[in-house]
């Protein structure tokens, strides 16, 4: 009894200090946005919101590149999410040996270094002269997005029943009455997680954006980048603490929504 207590006690101790490694230092950057000097550091005389300010005054630069990255997110979630759903309804209906290889090329992404895919589309953009362009920015996050929806998609059809497919289609359903009356409803959480998991890779994707903008078009992770490569701004404390706040909110009210529970009967 007293080795299972101890050991209890000291897997908790365990992943309380694991907690405290991944967090604390997110919790410290807090304080120093509302630090009342000019560089990092925590609050001298009092606190300041001079930071957050800064953060929408246009000239600086912080609004544009979060409203660009909203917006590139925004078109790379929601073109990624219908490729990728497109994609993976087909290949999970057709069998063969085809699903398997285009797979293999489209999860390609995940395989190959950052710093060699970003080489290449450097290289191919320069070729099509789409280099620092919104088109072009967008594009590579809808490529860097696909392989995290069809992940997720695969991992949502997988628990689909064929049979009610086939039940829609011996009823006369048309191939596009079956994915909206049946697929679709079925895949819903599957679509909905897709986009979320495009949106933030698309949010936090920095190395391929190094390579392919310049001045036109610069991404919050770009203009972080250079804050930090510059001068080191306060405001980033400021930018990381509103992003915390969000993803707090996010969760906090996802927590609140009432959850289905699952029907007990056979």
């Amino acid at each position: 009894m007293k080795r299972g207590s101890a050991g209890h006690y000291l897997s908790r101790g365990l992943t309380w200090l694991l907690l405290a490694f991944l967090f604390l230092p997110i919790l410290v950057v807090i304080p120093v946005a509302f630090t009342d000097q000019d560089f990092l550091s925590l609050p001298q005389h009092g606190l300041s919101l001079k930071h957050f300010v800064a953060i929408g005054d246009w000239s600086a630069g912080w609004l544009p590149s979060i409203l660009t990255s909203i917006a590139v997110g925004v078109l790379a979630s929601a073109a990624a999410t219908t490729l990728g759903a497109a994609y993976a309804v087909g290949a999970w209906s057709i069998s063969g040996w085809w699903p398997s290889l285009t797979r293999v090329m489209i999860l390609s992404p995940l395989i190959v270094p950052p710093i060699v895919y970003a080489v290449g589309i450097f290289k191919l953009w320069a070729r099509f002269h789409l280099l620092d362009t919104f088109l072009g920015v967008a594009v590579v996050h809808v490529v860097l997005c696909l392989p995290f929806v069809i992940l997720a998609m695969g991992s949502t059809l997988s628990n689909l029943d064929p049979r009610l497919v086939q039940a829609a289609r011996s009823l006369g359903a048309r191939p596009a009455t079956v994915f909206l009356r049946v697929i679709a409803p079925n895949i819903l959480p599957g679509i909905i997680a897709s986009a979320l998991f495009a949106f933030v890779t698309s949010w936090d994707e920095i190395t391929v954006t190094l390579f392919i903008t310049s001045r036109a078009m610069v991404t919050l992770p770009r203009r972080i980048w250079t804050s930090i490569a510059d001068s080191v701004d306060p405001a980033l404390a400021a930018v990381a603490t509103l992003m915390l706040v969000v993803t707090i909110a996010i969760l906090v009210v996802q927590a609140c929504l009432p959850h289905r529970k699952p029907d007990p009967s056979p």
